[in-house]
């Protein structure tokens, strides 16, 4: 009867660590996600997870990053609020609360006077993610 009871212990356990899983399908609160992307919302980190991080991170990380301007997640903050812009020193990368003087802003909708407008040879973001980011 004793052999039946560890055979028990391990079996249990063994369900419990194929159980275990690495996190995929969980949102950040370690809840079921349902799969669908979340929706791009004039916050921060929004802007991160949506556009940064897939669309900008691949060219603008680590020390090669254009103009210094790494846009990774760990950085991208630090690097553009209040920032000054190397190409147009005389404005912020993004000045809070007043986009129309946010270089960002003029490299994606492709209206800054030097270089190109942003993601360089890639497709323009779309007006509305421009707009939830202005």
């Amino acid at each position: 009867m004793m052999h039946t009871g560890k055979a028990a212990t391990c079996v249990a356990a063994a369900l419990l660590t194929a159980c275990a899983g690495d996190g995929s399908g969980l949102d950040p609160n370690g809840r079921p996600g349902d799969g669908a992307p979340a929706p791009l919302l004039p916050e921060f980190e929004s802007i991160q997870s949506n556009v940064f991080t897939p669309i900008c991170a691949p060219c603008h990380s680590g020390a090669a990053a254009p103009l210094g301007l790494r846009l990774d997640a760990g950085a991208s903050y630090a690097m553009l609020v209040n920032a000054p812009s190397v190409e147009a020193p005389t404005l912020k990368r993004v000045a809070p609360g007043n986009p129309d003087t946010s270089y960002l802003i003029h490299k994606i909708e492709g209206t800054a006077t030097a270089g190109g407008r942003m993601p360089l040879g890639g497709p323009a973001l779309t007006a509305e993610a421009i707009a939830v980011i202005r």
